[in-house]
């Protein structure tokens, strides 16, 4: 197990060099309850049916023998497992409960200048496109990989036009990537033979058009969203989902957890997603032979509204973003053994492998599991290079994922698809 002291920004993402904030070590929890008060709970989940939230509860309903059941009514529910922070009222607090106080301060909560704690995060995962390692270096060859995380938006988007047609019929094409020249195979070798397009995207599930896609966007406008200074990087977002709705494997649609297995199965090169959620969809050990690259925005320098960040940065780094939240509705019957689950995932020894070594997450407290190589690469990437999600609230969220499933229905994009994609994500990010 390692302890990630720091989430620290490589130099070259930061204009100024500096790091993040440092999570502070907070003393371990007692083991959660043996059983919660009631041998059920009554579930409320906006999440992805294969997703980290749902895996980790099952982790902790198998253990200790109790039966979920799934409602899709929050108020009636004994606990719930969502997406982003939760708005408004109607949830209990939880740092103002004996038994959930130390695991909001385990987190870190409530944040400076807050007094209430509405949701617990389940930890925090790398948020990229996710290919097959071999696929890749069978297309590009050993140094393919890295120069292809550190392309420019012209050699990415090159790369993926080139791929579509190179998918249709392979032919020795010449690209350049991070400004070094590659040549892709006259014939499909064999990792590549069952390729049907560069992009699987899991459209069905709301989770796919909104959050952390959002995150490189909100960071190059700075800390004031406005129109001025949301409408070029909202352009940026709009440049990268449509490249990808542009060059989709054809069989490749449908749920997150389909799309995860279409890369896995080598229908699709990339599919963006969660490592806690791939790992969810596919299984900590299948997931092994794949690697992240970033979700690259078309960005300007005109786009930035930040001295913090610069282009490259923005471009070439994956986010560490929430993987969800857990809560208790204000008016839970079994409240307690709600918190008896959260604190099995915060306070437990066999909570914390669940997270890290089933679902391979950063926990709240900033442990990580380095047992293995994808877990290990994890950790060198959250110690030197990553984005920080800009959490956004549920309402936030829905509205873009709403933006971004139209977008994904139109026929066509033109000027008049970006005008109106654009404006929506502006007005649910702006306010």
């Amino acid at each position: 197990m390692k302890r990630i002291a720091a989430i620290l920004l490589a130099g070259c993402l930061l204009a100024g060099c500096a790091a993040s904030d440092n999570l502070a070590s907070v003393s371990r929890l007692p083991e959660a309850p043996a059983r919660t008060q009631a041998a059920g709970l009554d579930v409320y989940c906006d999440a992805p049916e294969q997703s980290a939230l749902r895996d980790a509860l099952q982790s902790y309903a198998d253990a200790q023998g109790v039966t979920l059941a799934y409602t899709s009514d929050a108020a009636s529910a004994d606990l719930a497992l969502l997406s982003s922070q939760p708005d408004g009222d109607g949830w209990t607090d939880l740092a103002g409960q004996p038994l959930l106080s130390a695991a909001a301060g385990r987190a870190g909560l409530p944040a400076e200048g807050q007094q209430t704690v509405t949701a617990l995060p389940l930890g925090r995962s790398l948020y990229a496109y996710w290919a097959d390692s071999a696929l890749l270096t069978a297309l590009l060859g050993e140094n393919g990989l890295t120069d292809l995380q550190n392309a420019t938006w012209t050699e990415w988007q090159n790369f993926v036009l080139s791929m579509t047609a190179w998918i249709e019929t392979p032919s020795a094409v010449s690209l350049t990537l991070n400004g070094s020249a590659y040549t892709l195979p006259a014939d499909k070798p064999e990792a590549a033979a069952g390729l049907e397009g560069v992009f699987a995207v899991g459209g069905a599930d709301a989770a796919a058009w909104a959050g952390p896609v959002y995150t490189s966007a909100l960071l190059a406008a700075g800390g004031e969203y406005t129109a001025d200074t949301l409408t070029g990087p909202a352009g940026s977002v709009y440049s990268a989902l449509t490249l990808e709705l542009e060059n989709l494997a054809g069989s490749a649609g449908g749920t997150q957890a389909e799309a995860a297995q279409a890369a896995a199965d080598g229908r699709a090169l990339f599919c963006r997603i969660s490592l806690a959620d791939l790992a969810a969809a596919l299984g900590a050990d299948a997931v092994q032979g794949m690697t992240p690259l970033p979700f690259k925005c078309y960005f300007v320098q005109n786009d930035l509204s930040t001295e913090e960040y610069n282009l490259t940065g923005l471009m070439n780094y994956p986010t560490l973003a929430c993987a969800g939240y857990l809560a208790i509705p204000s008016g839970a019957d079994n409240a307690e053994g709600a918190a008896s689950a959260i604190l099995w995932m915060y306070g437990s020894g066999t909570g914390n492998t669940a997270l890290t070594d089933g679902l391979l997450l950063v926990t709240p407290w900033n442990t990580a599991s380095d047992a293995t190589a994808l877990g290990a690469r994890q950790v060198e990437i959250v110690s030197t290079g990553i984005l920080p999600e800009v959490a956004l609230g549920a309402d936030q969220n829905a509205a873009l994922a709403q933006a971004g499933q139209e977008l994904a229905g139109a026929d066509a994009f033109s000027y008049l698809t970006r005008d109106a994609f654009v404006r929506a994500a502006v007005q649910a990010l702006a306010g």
